[in-house]
């Protein structure tokens, strides 16, 4: 008998993937964490930044782990990702995530869980 874990698994999969976040100093670091951890597929959003570093004083880095779901490639979906906290044409849309500037995702770390 198959298992729903099973069936759930090979629909769904799990992917880890290191960010770099580059933000406004002027917006609250929690609530634009909050705001990322609301985008479709992202479950999960840990700050991995070193105790020691230094920021700048007009943007913040943080460096994360971000944990999603996605029944695709996840390549296509971390560019689904990006547009929805970038996007800029608030008339259409009001996806974009306040205060941050610029995201990188570190596609070498990115792996199935």
């Amino acid at each position: 008998m198959i298992k729903l874990t099973n069936i759930l698994s090979e629909i769904l999969n799990t992917y880890s993937i290191e960010v770099d976040l580059f933000t406004d100093p002027k917006f609250n670091v929690t609530d634009i964490l909050n705001q990322i951890r609301a985008i479709r597929k992202i479950t999960i959003v840990t700050i991995i930044t070193p105790d020691n570093y230094v920021q700048k004083s007009n943007i913040e880095y943080q460096k994360l782990r971000i944990k999603f779901v996605t029944r695709e490639d996840p390549k296509n979906d971390l560019n689904t990702i990006k547009s929805d906290m970038l996007k800029s044409d608030l008339e259409k849309n009001d996806l974009r995530v306040p205060g941050v500037k610029n995201i990188k995702f570190r596609e070498e770390t990115l792996r199935r869980i």
